[in-house]
């Protein structure tokens, strides 16, 4: 029998990263490597110990997203504001996050949001943030070089909008269809 207490270990891991979150601008530069080296292995750890527990849900799916979000944009904003690079560029590393929260709004006026809920992990999702950990670690520990690797970030994170955007529109004309065969029964 399982542990009643082991649901909760993946989404602790998430919370924590919105704790580093809240916290990564108050510490000093000298410790940006380790709480970013701590925040990306919590989030593969949680969503690796859900899976092979089988304690998924949509609501540690959700709390993961926003700690993952909003860890990468606190520490974007924070190595930014620290001189490592221009600020300029946090849109276009976070453009893929930017449109799946736009989503989100636009799926909850339209009252889609079960269209929103049925949008499934993609491995462009995972490879652009993967490349935004890549950022944060290198720009913790040096500037030099910076160009191709942030460039190379915001193209993964163009291609990963391009892909949920598209998975969007794919669901919401298959929602319009249903609506329609629907009406005609």
């Amino acid at each position: 029998m399982k542990n009643r207490y082991i649901r909760f270990i993946p989404n602790t891991l998430s919370s924590l990263r919105l704790l580093l979150a809240a916290l990564f601008p108050f510490f000093p530069a000298t410790y940006w490597f380790w709480l970013i080296i701590i925040g990306g292995c919590s989030d593969i750890l949680d969503g690796w110990l859900a899976r092979r527990w089988q304690v998924q849900s949509w609501l540690g799916g959700i709390i993961d997203a926003v700690a993952d979000k909003l860890f990468v944009l606190v520490a974007l904003l924070t190595l930014a504001g620290s001189g490592r690079f221009s600020f300029w560029w946090v849109p276009l590393l976070v453009m893929r996050d930017l449109l799946v929260a736009c989503t989100a709004i636009y799926a909850v006026s339209i009252r889609s949001w079960k269209s929103f809920k049925k949008m499934e992990v993609r491995w462009s999702g995972k490879t652009a943030t993967a490349a935004q950990f890549t950022v944060l670690l290198t720009l913790s520990l040096t500037t030099e070089g910076m160009a191709p690797i942030l460039w190379a970030a915001t193209l993964l994170s163009f291609v990963a909008a391009c892909d949920y955007g598209w998975l969007f529109i794919l669901e919401l004309q298959q929602r319009a269809a249903e609506k329609s065969s629907a009406g005609k029964t």
